[in-house]
Formats: structure tokens, C-alpha cells, sequence
């Protein structure tokens, strides 16, 4: 999602507005992010907030198979968002490893 309240400029993205005026970035055919490429984030230097707060990576890593599965099957996340944190795990230094696999186990074992 586009938040113009924290400064998103909405007319600078490649955008669709869905339900009651939401504005969220574009997809592809597989449900990727249009700026996201093979090296990562396209438009890095001017992503919008929630992408400046979310890390794919982590979470990939905090979430049970099922639970992505089931966000996956849910429309709540894609595929795609999973698939780029797996493939961008090896990013994590250690302690931030640690961390997510303890968040894991507090509240999913």
C-alpha cells in the first residue's frame, strides 16, 4: 500500500487503486512488484514507507511454511514477497538470524 499521509508520492509509482481509493504498487503476472529485479528493489532510493519498514527477509524467515502457505492462499502476502526473501536470506548477518528464529519459536512452537 501507497501512504501519500507519510509522504508517498502516489503519482510517482507505477500504481492501482483498489477499494475505497487504496493505492498499492503494481504486480506482474506473478504477483512481484514491478520494481522489484534480479539485483533487488528497482526504485531502492525512493521506495515507498512500507517498503522502507518491511523486510522480506525476515519475514520469510519468522513465518512457519503453513503460515506463509496459508497468507499465500489467503491473498495476504504472494509467492513472490516469500520467494525474494528466501533468495535474499544469505543478507541476514547472524545476530539478525538469531533474532528471527527467536521470534519463530516464541510464537509459533
Amino acid at each position: 500500500m501507497l501512504h501519500p499521509e507519510l509522504r508517498d508520492d502516489v503519482e510517482s509509482y507505477r500504481h492501482v487503486v483498489v477499494g475505497q481509493d487504496v493505492a498499492v504498487l503494481e504486480a506482474d503476472e506473478k504477483g512481484a512488484c514491478v520494481y522489484l529485479g534480479e539485483h533487488g528493489c528497482g526504485i531502492y532510493e525512493r521506495r515507498p514507507v512500507l517498503c522502507r519498514s518491511f523486510d522480506c527477509r525476515q519475514h520469510y524467515l519468522m513465518l512457519p511454511r503453513q503460515d506463509r502457505d496459508n497468507l499465500v492462499k489467503i491473498g495476504l502476502s504472494s509467492r513472490a514477497v516469500f520467494n525474494a526473501g528466501r533468495a535474499r536470506l544469505k543478507t541476514l548477518n547472524q545476530s539478525e538470524r538469531e533474532e528471527c528464529v527467536a521470534k519463530r519459536r516464541e510464537f509459533f512452537e
